[in-house]
């Protein structure tokens, strides 16, 4: 269940970008950079039992002020980008019940396009991905021509249909809700980035990049701005002793 936490939220119209849980955290570190870059605010958050429940400070985090939840929900300060920020994995069995409440808030919050960053197995991939030189590629559910036309920009191919989402890897909730989507009619572009487990900092950057190349969000030269939590990855040397 949504909840805004102002009045002033208005998603109707509004392009969401929706990062899965998946290999490497990929979606979720390429969401920070956005919502960072973009001086998102918080609109509000999900409410649901299917996320484990995680709650921390918001201590070296400097888009927010707020208790950091499972679930949230950015805006742009023009309201045409809404950053669905998850910092939790489903609980186990409960994958298929969050992809559900997904589909659902899409449907009630009246978005103009959905765009799904996931990322997936780079070991598992099909051999015709072999060759793909920028490490992304593209599916697409039901689309719109305008979000097709967008890939252009990424001089990327678009996957289409069954066969798309069948070749997903360890893309967490990507595979069930795309289903919904196919079912509902609900259009939906994927961006999927290739990686291996590791520091993902830079596939992160690069997913970053395909976004916004796609959806023309920011000025190409415009830097990114990564979250002061980011000093915190891969086990830096100034880690607290005491947490080992």
């Amino acid at each position: 269940m949504f909840i805004k936490s102002t009045e002033k939220a208005d998603t109707q119209g509004s392009t969401l970008i929706l990062p899965c849980v998946s290999i490497g955290n990929v979606p979720q570190l390429a969401a920070d950079l956005l919502i960072n870059t973009l001086e998102a605010t918080r609109i509000g958050i999900i409410h649901t039992d299917t996320l484990l429940p995680i709650s921390s400070s918001t201590s070296g985090f400097d888009h927010s002020k707020q208790q950091l939840v499972p679930a949230e929900i950015y805006q742009s300060k023009d309201s045409r980008w809404t950053i669905l920020q998850q910092r939790a994995p489903p609980l186990p069995k409960r994958q298929k019940r969050w992809a559900q409440e997904l589909k659902e808030f899409i449907e009630l919050a009246g978005f103009h396009k959905v765009v799904l960053l996931t990322s997936s197995d780079a070991a598992l991939r099909a051999d015709k991905l072999i060759d793909n030189e920028s490490n992304i590629w593209t599916l697409t559910v039901n689309c719109k021509s305008e979000l097709v036309g967008g890939m252009q920009s990424l001089a990327l191919s678009p996957s289409d249909g069954q066969n798309g989402v069948e070749s997903l890897h360890s893309a967490g909730v990507a595979k069930p809700l795309l289903r919904l989507c196919q079912d509902m009619q609900l259009p939906v572009v994927v961006l999927a980035a290739l990686v291996y487990e590791g520091d993902n900092v830079p596939d992160a950057i690069n997913l970053a990049n395909a976004t916004n190349r796609m959806l023309d969000i920011l000025p190409a030269t415009q830097q990114w701005r990564a979250p002061m939590s980011w000093q915190w990855l891969m086990a830096p040397s100034n880690v607290p002793a005491q947490l080992f």
